[in-house]
Parts: C-alpha cells; structure tokens; sequence
C-alpha cells in the first residue's frame, strides 16, 4: 500500500446522536471518520483511510486524482 497526503475536514456535529466529530476529505469523497473528541478522529483517520483505500483498490475502483501517491510505505497520513 502506498502513503498518501489528504486533507481531513473535521465538523462538530449537534444532533445528539452517539459522535460528536466526524471528518471527512475531498480527496476520498467516501471517507468518514467519527469519534468523541477530535483527537479520536485524527488517531483513527489513518487505519480508516488505509483499509478505505485497500478496498476500493481491491474493487478495482478508481481513486480521486487529487489523491496522490507519495510512496510505497504501509499507511495512509492525513493533514
């Protein structure tokens, strides 16, 4: 699996629903990332976007070409 560099958009959500953050990125439009605390968001952003990215790779989906490819090293890291 490649390294790649995204943006992460992190919002605080009011619903009273079980999360409070959830983060996103324009440059995995599929990727969503919850969790009590912001810090809990951006600990779990990596793990999540890897296995997003091994599956679509797997389903032979097509990533955003905004999405780059910065190596060959095993995880994904999120800005």
């Amino acid at each position: 699996m490649a390294l790649y560099d995204l943006s992460l958009l992190i919002e605080e959500l009011n619903d009273g629903n079980d999360y409070r953050y959830v983060g996103s990125s324009p440059d995995l439009p599929n990727l969503i990332v919850v969790g009590d605390t912001v810090d809990e968001v951006l600990s779990l952003a990596p793990q999540v976007t890897a296995a997003l990215i091994a599956s679509m790779k797997a389903a032979g989906d097509r990533l955003s070409n905004t999405l780059q490819s910065k190596n060959n090293a095993e995880e994904a890291f999120c800005t």
